[in-house]
């Protein structure tokens, strides 16, 4: 995972964000109007849209790891979630509303979303092998936004799974489908994995 070299997130930033409610209720306006979020729509998009509001309502009931649970409620500093997101993205489908989930279970996380389309400086200095993938989550000292680390966009396991579709040529349809399969039966349970591995390297961060 590449990390941002200075810090891109200003209060600006943050104050361009949703909550996830809120980001939850664009993308039902988006799928109401046969649209997606941000700036780049299609048909295609607007499909995958649809498709992935209703895997969004499947997976912020994912059940949550214990572990996790009780390690983001004991966390000693505030920390802000930042999520880059679009509505069209079936891992962001999968894996924000578990992140939503998880965060609700601390008051000292809050967790908060960005279109990557709407925020490309943020999204340029968090890229995962050169590449534009979401959803990233980027976490920050609440109070200071300093970055203490990121996670996306998705877990070892399953990006390995993507590699090996990728090099099978598959038409793109047949591709999405059976990544989105895979990550849908994980059903959450790598990433909250690797939260539970990376937290406290982020707590540490938080408190030097």
């Amino acid at each position: 995972m590449q990390e941002a070299q200075f810090n891109v997130i200003t209060p600006e930033v943050v104050a361009q964000s949703l909550s996830y409610s809120e980001y939850l209720q664009l993308v039902q306006e988006a799928v109401a109007q046969e649209k997606t979020t941000g700036l780049e729509q299609s048909a295609f998009l607007a499909q995958l849209t649809k498709d992935n509001l209703a895997i969004m309502e499947r997976t912020y009931q994912s059940p949550l790891n214990q572990d996790l649970v009780e390690q983001v409620q004991s966390l000693p500093q505030p920390q802000l979630w930042l999520v880059l997101t679009e509505a069209w993205c079936g891992d962001a489908a999968i894996h924000v509303p578990v992140l939503a989930a998880i965060a609700e279970q601390s008051t000292h996380i809050t967790l908060r979303t960005i279109l990557r389309t709407e925020q490309p400086q943020v999204m340029d200095a968090y890229l995962t092998n050169g590449g534009k993938s979401i959803p990233k989550l980027i976490a920050l000292h609440a109070d200071t936004l300093q970055p203490l680390g990121s996670w996306g966009p998705r877990p070892k396991e399953l990006q390995d799974y993507v590699l090996e579709l990728k090099q099978q040529n598959l038409p793109i349809t047949d591709f999405i489908t059976q990544a989105l399969q895979r990550s849908e039966d994980d059903n959450g349970f790598a990433l909250q994995a690797e939260l539970l591995h990376v937290l406290p390297h982020w707590i540490r961060t938080s408190l030097a």
